[in-house]
């Protein structure tokens, strides 16, 4: 046998090598690795073998060499022992050996995918050794209910094993959702702060879905699923009969968001033409109501009325006119919440027109809103506090004097919410006393009111597309929020304007799409 022949048999014994690998140390990866090692190290030295009947023997004497290094090297002491008598067929024993490694793992995964009850009276039985006794005292169940579990487990994983289990598009895929509401969900938001929330929620949309299937779906082990579908169950955001369990809130995903843009796509464009020319023709009358930053640069102004309009018209106007805006007849959860929650499918690719908005209202001197959109930067509204809010109220008629408030004139200065002038500190944004706020509205509120318009003839079509995609048991609700779908429409049409070179990114000077409105 020369080299050549040496070496090929040696590369049909690379399946075994990497078995005999795997079988000492339980990482397919390490495997890997080792299996390489020994079979580079065989093809680089099988020359040197003189006696023809020991070639399984050298093979596997190397083989056991590299093992007990890498053993040493990872301080392990139970090494396996390979010796000069060992058979010519030995090797062929890995193969029985890997086959019993695999059936063990095919054990551990059908364990793994067993629900709470089964697993944790299977762990009990099998691997903490206890009687049928013990487990029934340990959980509070009947020995009758023990062995039927136990029956039904050994079923459930002889069955399981012979099964070619693929796990489902959520496990290396999954989604990641946004909570969405109109009205005050506190609990509802730090709930789907989990993504493994998430993903259940989503596995169990379309169809009712056991937990082992939620497992195989998602790819995570029962055991890390039971606590979060407990309290997804107990907030009602997911619903169970006979084990089987069926999302209990709306998923607008990334294909529904799709539709719903490609759909009207050709009316947002009128949109953002509809406040492109009213801009235009208009600067010169908005320069003149003489609020404080109305000499703002030209592109600054157009950030300014944009923000304006495109609050005024969906978020304003569009409550008052849809049920939305009537807090009263906002639904009530269990918890004492109030309004309308939905979850929506955030996108793969950031999205630089995405937009935030908050309003932070002192009734008795001034309203602060602020409309941030990334493609500007840093945004705004998760900068500010209720110190600097009232700090920057305060600036419009006088200066600090405290050294606490010097302390937050410093803070204002530093997040550029403030500037140094020639009279002191002064807000960096545009600052409106109620005379001038009526007069901007004269001309700013019948444009934002025709956008609302054509945003509420979409509305239909909006309803028609969620339905589609929507299971029969949360149709009636799907209705309910999708008004909440045209809100997205703002990013489209500021992608417009943004995209046509119309309007810049706001990169230096006020913050233009923050706005006060003075009360006194």
């Amino acid at each position: 046998m020369n080299t050549h022949e040496r070496r090929e048999k040696v590369a049909r014994m690379s399946k075994s090598i990497f078995q005999y690998c795997l079988s000492r140390t339980s990482s397919y990866q390490e495997s890997e690795d080792l299996s390489q090692e020994i079979l580079l190290t065989l093809c680089e030295s099988i020359e040197n073998l003189r006696d023809e009947k020991a070639f399984y023997a050298f093979v596997w004497r190397t083989a056991d060499n590299i093992l007990k290094g890498w053993y040493r090297n990872k301080d392990k002491r139970n090494t396996a022992e390979l010796d000069d008598t060992i058979s010519d067929n030995w090797w062929e024993n890995f193969e029985a050996q890997a086959q019993e490694n695999e059936q063990l793992a095919l054990l551990t995964r059908e364990l793994a995918l067993l629900s709470s009850n089964y697993r944790r009276v299977m762990v009990a039985y099998y691997i903490d050794g206890l009687s049928v006794g013990d487990i029934s005292a340990r959980f509070s169940l009947t020995q009758s209910m023990v062995k039927y579990l136990l029956f039904q487990s050994r079923n459930r994983i002889k069955e399981g094993i012979t099964m070619e289990r693929n796990f489902g598009e959520l496990s290396y895929r999954p989604v990641e959702l946004i909570s969405r509401s109109w009205g005050k969900f506190n609990i509802f938001h730090d709930m789907f702060k989990s993504r493994v929330k998430q993903n259940i929620v989503m596995a169990c949309y379309y169809e009712k879905q056991t937990e082992e299937q939620i497992s195989l779906q998602t790819g995570v082990p029962t055991a890390y699923l039971e606590n979060e579908i407990a309290q997804l169950l107990e907030h009602e955001l997911l619903l169970e009969k006979n084990g089987y369990y069926l999302s209990n809130i709306v998923i607008v995903t990334q294909k529904i968001m799709n539709e719903i843009y490609e759909a009207h796509k050709a009316s947002i464009h009128e949109t953002a033409e509809l406040i492109r020319s009213f801009i235009d023709s208009s600067i010169d009358d908005v320069r003149a109501v003489g609020f404080y930053g109305s000499d703002m640069p030209l592109n600054s102004m157009k950030w300014f009325l944009v923000s304006q309009l495109l609050h005024l018209a969906y978020i304003d106007f569009l409550q008052e006119k849809l049920t939305f805006g009537d807090r009263d007849s906002y639904p009530e959860d269990k918890f004492g919440q109030k309004g309308y929650r939905w979850l929506s499918e955030k996108s793969e690719y950031h999205d630089i027109y995405m937009f935030r908005t908050s309003r932070r209202d002192d009734s008795e001197k001034a309203d602060i809103v602020l409309w941030d959109v990334d493609v500007n930067g840093e945004p705004v509204c998760l900068k500010m506090n209720k110190l600097h809010e009232t700090m920057l109220i305060e600036l419009l008629t006088e200066q600090p004097s405290s050294e606490s408030d010097k302390l937050i004139c410093a803070e204002l200065l530093n997040n550029n919410f403030a500037i140094k002038t020639d009279t002191g500190i002064q807000p960096n944004f545009p600052c409106l006393t109620v005379e001038q706020t009526s007069k901007l509205g004269d001309l700013i509120v019948p444009v934002a009111q025709e956008i609302c318009s054509q945003a509420l003839v979409r509305l239909d079509g909006i309803k028609r597309i969620m339905a589609e995609h929507t299971p029969d048991h949360l149709l009636d609700y799907a209705e309910k929020v999708a008004p909440g779908e045209i809100l997205p429409e703002t990013s489209a049409v500021m992608r417009e304007l943004c995209e046509s070179g119309w309007l810049l990114p706001l990169t230096r000077g006020m913050l233009a799409t923050t706005v006060m409105f003075r009360a006194d």
